[in-house]
């Protein structure tokens, strides 16, 4: 069988019945060729009877007690495809991008996944903020690679999962790539979801990523900067209390980490995940091909360290920070004032560069840039197209 799509759900009958559909029209590939696999996290909405009744052919595994994302091994564990398609149960490929995804993975076994690019109802899109990231939703996944790496770890309930897995992934060798000609949309459906756990989830994860994966010399900058994002996300909706509890139980995972010995990723790992060396060149040579020596930086991100070394590494100054998010507002960034967007005419620098590199959200920042800057502005991230059908069949 080339293809197992696997979807996790947990009581929202009504969105899976909708995904179903949409996978059974958006996928052309022979229909023996393919599976459905649904996961149910213990819902108590009746969603397997209506599975049962409406797609017959759909393989359900119901939990007795809600797994979270890890539940999604469930479904990779009975998979029979040589391709696992990850799915939520309010998301779904458009057009041809499974059999694309599909024949990439074919022509390049050195690619252990392809991630697809995720539209929302709004015409927003989403993404990860480390471009190398699986996307739970929206992604095409060796089986051998999931089987290898033993899938998503039982400690990440959820947020934060994917770059676990995604860490695992890289560290065996394999790339992940992401494309912009592969889209999934993503609906959205409401799931009456815990605001304070997803805080305390996302700050206690990424810290966990920091003591288990990075080596010595960038932890404490990282640990620096993920405690001070997150934290201030938390406390400015009002989960203060979530905050506290993810350092408490970030700090004992990190007196495990101690104990069981760290899987520190190595130097070519490293630079696929963070991109340092990358970025600062990219820095050096729009710097002095601009002949820019004072910049503003846009975006307190997840990737604002790599920018702040680049722009050292460069010899640049640093005026200040953009943010346009009030959670933000009268903080400080290793001595750098963080400022809205509309501050930026006033600090008059030689060219701004963009930190974020969250695929959904790169052209977003710099067109908040461009809106009353006229000089130079440098993005890091750059969206990737597969290669035509010419290109593919030589």
């Amino acid at each position: 069988m080339k293809l197992s799509y696997v979807i996790i759900t947990r009581n929202r009958r009504e969105a899976l019945l909708r995904t179903l559909e949409c996978v059974r029209e958006n996928t052309p590939l022979a229909r023996r060729s393919w599976e459905v696999i649904v996961v149910d996290n213990a819902s108590d909405d009746g969603s397997a009877e209506a599975v049962a009744k409406q797609f017959r052919g759909v393989r359900m595994i119901c939990l007795n007690e809600n797994e979270g994302m890890p539940a999604r091994n469930h479904g990779f564990r009975e998979a029979r495809g040589r391709y696992v398609c990850m799915l939520d149960d309010d998301s779904y490929p458009t057009g041809d991008a499974i059999p694309k995804s599909v024949a990439y993975l074919e022509r390049h076994p050195k690619t252990a996944a392809v991630v697809g690019r995720v539209e929302l109802p709004n015409g927003e899109c989403e993404g990860p903020a480390l471009p190398c990231v699986l996307l739970g939703g929206a992604s095409v996944v060796r089986k051998s690679v999931l089987d290898a790496t033993g899938g998503f770890a039982p400690e990440f309930f959820r947020q934060a999962e994917e770059y676990d897995l995604s860490f695992r992934i890289l560290r065996g060798g394999h790339r992940i790539e992401r494309f912009e000609d592969v889209v999934f949309r993503h609906e959205k459906a409401p799931g009456g979801r815990s605001s304070a756990l997803t805080h305390r989830m996302d700050l206690r994860n990424n810290l966990i990523l920091v003591e288990r994966y990075l080596p010595k010399s960038l932890r404490r900058y990282y640990r620096y900067d993920w405690i001070r994002r997150y934290s201030a996300l938390a406390r400015h909706d009002g989960h203060g209390r979530a905050v506290r509890q993810a350092m408490h139980e970030a700090l004992v995972w990190a007196r495990r980490e101690r104990t069981v010995g760290r899987q520190t990723l190595d130097d070519a790992t490293v630079e696929a995940v963070l991109g340092l060396r990358a970025q600062a060149e990219s820095v050096d040579a729009w710097a002095k091909a601009n002949n820019v020596r004072r910049v503003v930086v846009a975006d307190f991100s997840k990737n604002i360290y790599a920018t702040y070394a680049a722009c050292g590494l460069a010899s640049l100054e640093i005026g200040a920070l953009l943010d346009h998010r009030s959670a933000f507002a009268g903080m400080t960034y290793r001595g750098l004032r963080i400022a809205e967007y509309t501050a930026l005419p006033d600090l008059a620098p030689d060219g701004v560069i963009v930190s974020n590199i969250n695929p959904s959200q790169v052209e977003s920042r710099a067109r908040l840039v461009r809106q009353s800057f006229q000089g130079p502005v440098l993005t890091l991230w750059h969206p990737k197209f597969m290669e035509p059908p010419a290109a593919r069949a030589a």
